[in-house]
């Protein structure tokens, strides 16, 4: 149902110019000052300027340069992200883009750009997106210039379109604003373990006094305790899988909570306070049961489960973790490669004595909190924000002009 005063109209409608597939060019070996989007560049709020590559310059490359206000769309992608469309700023200089994206630019004439850009992100959008998208690959879908042309768009009156654009702008300039405060905390967390997890910055003990006295060398093994109690099955108990942000439900994880199950392969008790890792990959990330599942969690067995019973495990999981590209030389195997607990109990490490290690961990502690507040602020405004969006841009909830 279009709301009074509304009109429904078609992206061709609003265009100026026609839609145009970019160019795919071999990336330059060196800096040449001329760059290509990467597949992943186009984000949920803008460009990703990390995902460019630099390219020679010539003609078709030239040809597909990037202007401000342009808008570009991922014709080709997986399901949730084919459709993705992002407005150009000039955030890149001499940018062009791939053969996989389409460009377009909007008659401002006719519509209000920032509405346009804002109805481009909305779920609707990225539902017509999703269902017109057709391929061989379930990993990967594309859509075409007639479907991106056939989009069809509700229109209030221009003078809604504003007031409706500059209401979700600011709340993207609150998302902008905290994305950075949360990259400045995670860049000062590394920082932070860089200076105490090498022993270059020290810390002050319980009585005032800066710990002295140098890091012993050890094998990681004179301090992990593996933890084996086994004879479990996934009927019993809830099973945990890693993502990014550490260990999680499975059944919240997946989709569908059979996956990850299915091969029957047998799991591994992890209880509170205990640390894991995926043996069977070269990532090296590992993960900490902080207490948020009861002890009958349970993980794959290709996940071993262990604890530091005479240090701090926080410190060693932050230890772990910054060390973690270091333990690729212990990993053996060819397609896949594999860490075995014996061979990271066997990684040399200098460490320092307990109590430093309990202070090292308080001050990583208090970092995470703040990173961690921080995730959950970002997400809450995201969320706030797709529920406005469903309001404002479908007519449910009307603004004053």
């Amino acid at each position: 149902m279009v709301p009074e005063g509304w009109d429904v109209v078609e992206l061709k409608d609003l265009l100026d110019g026609s839609i145009k597939n970019g160019f795919s060019p071999n990336a330059a070996e060196s800096d040449t000052g001329y760059w290509i989007l990467g597949l992943g560049a186009l984000g949920d709020e803008g460009i990703n300027s990390m995902e460019i590559k630099p390219v020679e310059p010539e003609d078709k490359v030239l040809q597909s340069l990037l202007k401000k206000d342009d808008f570009l769309v991922s014709r080709s992608n997986t399901p949730e992200k084919v459709g993705r469309s992002i407005r150009f700023r000039g955030e890149i200089e001499n940018c062009s883009y791939p053969d996989l994206m389409m460009r377009f630019r909007i008659d401002q004439r006719k519509v209000d750009i920032l509405f346009i850009e804002q109805l481009l992100k909305s779920s609707s959008i990225r539902s017509y997106f999703r269902n017109c998208a057709a391929g061989s690959s379930g990993s990967m879908v594309k859509i075409n210039k007639g479907i991106l042309e056939k989009t069809p768009l509700v229109k209030p009156p221009l003078g809604e379109q504003k007031k409706i654009a500059q209401i979700l702008s600011t709340w993207d300039k609150a998302i902008t604003v905290t994305e950075k405060l949360l990259a400045n905390s995670q860049q000062q967390k590394k920082a932070l373990m860089q200076q105490l997890l090498t022993g270059k910055k020290r810390l002050l003990d319980k009585d005032g006094v800066r710990f002295g006295g140098e890091w012993k060398s050890y094998e990681l093994g004179d301090w992990i305790r593996e933890y084996s109690e086994k004879s479990v099955s996934s009927d019993q108990y809830e099973v945990l899988t890693s993502s990014r942000g550490g260990l999680v439900k499975q059944s919240e994880y997946f989709a569908d909570s059979r996956i990850g199950q299915r091969d029957n392969i047998g799991f591994n008790i992890i209880p509170p306070g205990y640390i894991t890792y995926r043996s069977r990959s070269d990532d090296g990330q590992f993960f900490f049961n902080r207490n948020e599942f009861s002890f009958t969690g349970i993980i794959s067995i290709y996940y071993p489960v262990f604890h530091f019973p005479d240090g701090d495990s926080t410190f060693f999981l932050n230890y772990l973790n910054r060390s973690s590209s270091k333990f690729s030389g212990y990993s053996v195997g060819t397609s896949q490669k594999v860490l075995s607990l014996n061979a990271l109990k066997s990684f040399k490490a200098k460490l320092p004595r307990k109590e430093e290690q309990q202070k090292i961990a308080k001050v990583l502690s208090a970092a995470d909190q703040e990173i961690s507040a921080l995730q959950q602020k970002l997400g809450a405004l995201k969320q706030e924000k797709k529920a406005l969006m469903q309001q404002l841009l479908t007519g449910k909830r009307r603004v004053k002009t």
